[in-house]
């Protein structure tokens, strides 16, 4: 069972690095077809997740994800991460100011048939919003 764990982790890993990277080509491996993300205003399927993180790339193309912790249980992986970047792109109705942001993030993923499957969020978007 702690193999399917450390797998599951993994495949978070490997999502965070391709978003940093800016290869979501690997999203067709690693994302169900028909992800579910409960994330606000976003819609369900991976094409839509590539479209919300070429866009989040675009507003902070330096973006990094980096890990503070990550927790696996059964199919369930829970990561506490901050979001980084330097606000170089139209983001959230607002123009690109320069300044660098840097929130903390709460992500839960569920992975099904080795590939995610759903997600939810809970993101400190106010600090993210008053650094911008």
């Amino acid at each position: 069972m702690s193999t399917q764990l450390e797998n599951n982790k993994a495949l978070v890993r490997r999502l965070f690095s391709a978003i940093e990277r800016g290869e979501l080509a690997v999203f067709d491996q690693i994302v169900s077809e028909d992800y579910d993300d409960h994330l606000a205003g976003q819609s369900p399927g991976r094409e839509a997740l590539k479209h919300y993180f070429t866009a989040l790339r675009s507003a902070f193309p330096d973006l990094k994800l980096p890990i503070t912790t990550m927790v696996a249980e059964g199919d369930h992986v829970a990561v506490l991460n901050s979001v980084q970047g330097t606000h170089r792109g139209a983001f959230a109705g607002r123009q690109p100011s320069g300044n660098r942001v840097d929130a903390m993030a709460f992500q839960l993923y569920r992975i099904a048939n080795e590939q995610l499957a759903e997600h939810w969020e809970v993101a400190d978007f106010a600090t993210l919003m008053r650094q911008l």
